[in-house]
């Protein structure tokens, strides 16, 4: 008997061991120093989108745009776009040791939309949270985004993508992206490292 019940004992623990080493870990972000800082901004005017990614795919950012021209009778001192906002991505399974795809699951600004209020002669108006929503699709949040590493080549990526990258402006830009891009598939617009926030 106490050989049957070691026995048995025994295949269980070789039964569990295996079914232990053929799981897959669950899929994750790159190995990074977290939080990271990214931008969206086309490098012209005074309008920037920052969003600062944790590790567990949690989120938080804020959208301003100045614009001093934009005056009125009770506004003299111009027009602000701002928001704030809180989120969360997704990690799904990479297409390579480049990408990694994101679903946005959720997105939530701090204040409701469309709030307005006149300060120092300058009217702010909350807005949404600029290039994470699709505006093609009646501002629609997004959903399919992906995390590129620094050392992703630039061939085959997409135009769009590289429209908005930071180092399009230099001289010999380098082969490959040279920071962190998040990429919003669904509204081609792009978030990057720079320099300054690169870890």
């Amino acid at each position: 008997m106490k050989r049957m019940t070691v026995f048995l004992l025994t295949g269980l623990f070789c039964v569990l061991l295996l079914v232990g080493c053929t799981q897959k870990p669950a899929p994750a972000l790159p190995e990074a120093d977290y939080p990271m800082e990214l931008i969206f901004s086309s490098g012209a005017g005074a309008w920037r989108t920052i969003l600062t990614l944790n590790e567990d795919g949690s989120f938080a950012g804020q959208f301003s745009d100045a614009n001093m021209g934009e005056t009125g009778k009770n506004h003299p001192n111009g027009t602000v776009y701002l928001c704030s906002f809180t989120g969360r991505f997704s990690v799904s399974e990479k297409l390579d040791i480049h990408s990694y795809p994101l679903t946005l699951e959720e997105v939530t600004p701090d204040r409701p939309g469309d709030e307005e209020w006149i300060e120092d002669g300058i009217l702010y108006v909350y807005a949404g949270p600029y290039g994470l929503y699709n505006d093609s699709i009646d501002g629609q949040m997004s959903r399919s985004f992906v995390l590129y590493t620094p050392d992703t080549p630039n061939a085959g990526l997409d135009e769009t993508l590289l429209s908005w990258w930071p180092s399009r402006f230099e001289e010999s830009p380098p082969k490959t992206l040279n920071c962190y891009a998040l990429w919003n598939a669904d509204a081609g617009t792009a978030f990057f490292t720079y320099p300054q926030t690169m870890n």
